[in-house]
């Protein structure tokens, strides 16, 4: 989930977005952060809190910064702060939840997103944070209960049906996994991730070349997507068309040169073009 899916406080229409509201400090916030300017984004917050000190949307977000820094503790003391004002602010908790997450502290982060849903249980984003961390411990029929949950909510939660569609695949359910990629599809048609999965569902079915169509449109999306090229090197091998799996193999080395399983295909592509 991107910095702007993690900030409350940008709802408000466009016409109401005026320099002094929670949206417009929020954006700028964002932009700065962009730019890699931290600080001042962090700054931005302050000057709202300087005289809101109880706007426990900017708290929040002041925390989120924090986070992708990586200064554990002043997030954390941001979205206690935030609690302290209001206990029912469940996006807090969320926020809590991401920061545990990615420390792999999953127990953790499985706690707070049940407080949030405590407190909203229509909360799409917790139940979508709350589907990871089941990912994350492979249990993935309760994975799939809470993204079937999310998509009840809000059924153009592009994340939710890609998610979904991996945890299907994880289950050897292919075609289940495609269906969920189609829906993810038609809402992000450009989205690269998505055109990858569905690319690697058609690869374990074997069907060659309708995963040859997913992987060149990857690469009509990004041509510098490494994987990508690898997994089109993979189709084109079994279909037999070694050369081009070979072109396709030096391009992905040329972006990420240390990708073993590629370099080892490469040997095997030079191998088998030789006895011919």
């Amino acid at each position: 989930m991107g910095i702007t899916g993690r900030l409350f406080g940008k709802g408000e229409p466009e016409d109401r977005a005026g320099p002094g509201t929670d949206t417009a400090v929020s954006r700028q916030a964002v932009s700065l952060a962009q730019q890699g300017r931290f600080c001042e984004a962090i700054a931005c917050f302050d000057r709202v809190l300087e005289r809101d000190p109880e706007n426990v949307k900017m708290w929040n977000n002041k925390g989120v910064f924090f986070d992708l820094l990586g200064r554990d503790e002043e997030a954390l003391a941001c979205w206690e702060k935030a609690l302290s004002i209001d206990p029912d602010f469940a996006p807090a908790w969320v926020s809590r939840g991401m920061l545990h997450r990615r420390r792999n502290r999953l127990d953790e982060a499985l706690v707070c997103y049940d407080r949030a849903l405590a407190l909203n249980p229509n909360s799409a984003v917790a139940w979508y944070n709350r589907s990871g961390i089941f990912t994350a411990m492979r249990r993935l029929d309760d994975a799939v209960a809470c993204y079937e949950r999310v998509l009840a909510i809000d059924p153009h939660f592009v994340a939710a049906w890609i998610d979904l569609g991996y945890a299907r695949f994880l289950q050897h359910r292919h075609e289940e996994a495609i269906t969920c990629y189609d829906r993810a599809i038609a809402d992000d048609p450009e989205n690269v991730r998505v055109w990858s999965l569905r690319g690697g569902a058609l690869y374990a079915l074997g069907e060659y070349r309708q995963a040859l169509a997913c992987f060149d449109r990857v690469l009509s999306l990004d041509p510098r997507y490494a994987a990508g090229w690898s997994m089109k090197c993979s189709v084109l091998y079994h279909l037999g068309m070694y050369r081009h799996a070979l072109a396709c193999a030096d391009k992905a080395l040329e972006i990420n040169p240390s990708c073993e399983l590629t370099v080892e295909v490469r040997k095997l592509l030079l191998s088998l073009i030789e006895k011919w």
